[in-house]
């Protein structure tokens, strides 16, 4: 379990780098652990689930608040301040199958570790701890 979380989190933090060009790597592994908690306190785990906000138009709302949270996710941990630079980058990602996979792998491991998630080994955030900690 640790190693398809610790694999994950890596791919996902890579994809992060590689279309941010941000150079601090902790932000971005903290980045993707917090996206993969917040894919999964929406229950977005599963593919079918992403790509159900996906076939919406682009101006649903579903959508654009979907697309919003990641897009604001990445101003926070890479600090661009380029909204629309980020929007793209969200929008970028998302098209991204294996960015995708490692995300939702991530968001499926804190799922079916919810009630134990202290026991989980490889979380780095703390904001992602404690949001855990304090929901159990």
């Amino acid at each position: 379990m640790s190693e398809k979380l610790f694999e994950s989190t890596k791919i996902a933090a890579y994809f992060l780098w590689e279309y941010t060009g941000c150079s601090n790597a902790l932000s971005l592994w903290y980045c993707a652990e917090d996206l993969a908690a917040h894919f999964e306190r929406k229950g977005y785990i599963q593919l079918a689930d992403i790509i159900d906000i996906l076939k919406e138009d682009v101006h649903n709302l579903r959508r654009i608040a979907f697309v919003r949270h990641i897009a604001f996710r990445i101003y926070v941990y890479t600090g661009k301040h380029d909204k629309l630079c980020n929007w793209y980058t969200a929008e970028r990602l998302l098209q991204n199958s294996e960015w995708l996979d490692a995300v939702l792998a991530i968001a499926s491991i804190y799922h079916e570790n919810r009630g134990n998630f202290s026991n989980l080994m490889g979380v780095r955030s703390e904001h992602v701890k404690k949001y855990y900690k304090d929901t159990v």
